[in-house]
């Protein structure tokens, strides 16, 4: 029984993955689009008139929450949790080699696309090209992947579990709309980075079911053998 749920979670979470990268291919094909552009402008214009003196410390605050040297002492915080509190050197491993290939692979893509950012938009100054959102790619990788490795922990003792994913989920958006919100991004941007990020935390996620799995099983073995 267990190996067929995990067949079964392997099916859907790879046709979830092939669905977010296929919505990614059709963004990356249709960047001189004039649906696309219409898309953006109609998106970013929304979101952007939301601008006052005070949602803008809240957008400066996700879009730090998104920078690399924030996600480093995250990691480093989750990382030593895992580590000594609930021994998972394979789990941990898992997140530290998903967030550098996120980095990795969206330096990557922007250097592939070049799409230069929005004109004239910008709250604050960046850097280097805009396909797709590193903020959004990254982001929803590893703060996805660290909501569900607190999620499986907790998730039997804590009651109120439910919203780990619920502030996960919340936490990631904000980021990505911050980025829209500063100007320094494009809708489609974002909705890209998502998709590309979503595909890797999918990945990830069937990678430490199955290490979870793997060490349940060595765990009956054992006992067996003790029995």
């Amino acid at each position: 029984m267990q190996g067929k749920s995990l067949y079964k979670d392997l099916f859907w979470g790879f046709g979830a993955a092939c669905v977010l990268l296929i919505g990614f291919v059709l963004l990356s094909q249709s960047l001189s689009s004039s649906w696309l552009k219409e898309f953006d402008e109609v998106i970013g214009t929304a979101v952007r008139s939301l601008r006052s003196d005070d949602v803008t410390p809240v957008a400066l605050f996700f879009t730090i929450m998104g920078k690399a040297i924030t996600e480093f002492i995250v990691f480093v915080v989750v990382a030593l949790i895992l580590l000594i509190k609930f021994k998972h050197k394979w789990e941990t491993f898992v997140l530290l080699v998903g967030v550098l290939t996120a980095w990795g692979l969206n330096q990557l893509l922007k250097a592939l696309f070049q799409r230069e950012r929005p004109v004239g938009m910008w709250l604050i100054e960046e850097n280097g090209f805009s396909f797709p959102s590193g903020h959004a790619m990254v982001s929803s990788l590893f703060y996805g992947l660290i909501g569900y490795l607190l999620w499986v922990n907790v998730r039997r003792i804590w009651k109120a579990a439910w919203l780990i994913p619920v502030v996960t989920i919340v936490v990631v958006v904000c980021i990505g709309l911050s980025r829209i919100y500063l100007g320094v991004h494009y809708p489609s941007d974002v909705l890209a980075g998502f998709a590309a990020g979503g595909a890797g935390l999918i990945g990830c996620i069937m990678a430490i079911h199955r290490i979870r799995t793997r060490k349940i099983r060595s765990i009956h073995r054992t006992e067996q053998l003790r029995g």
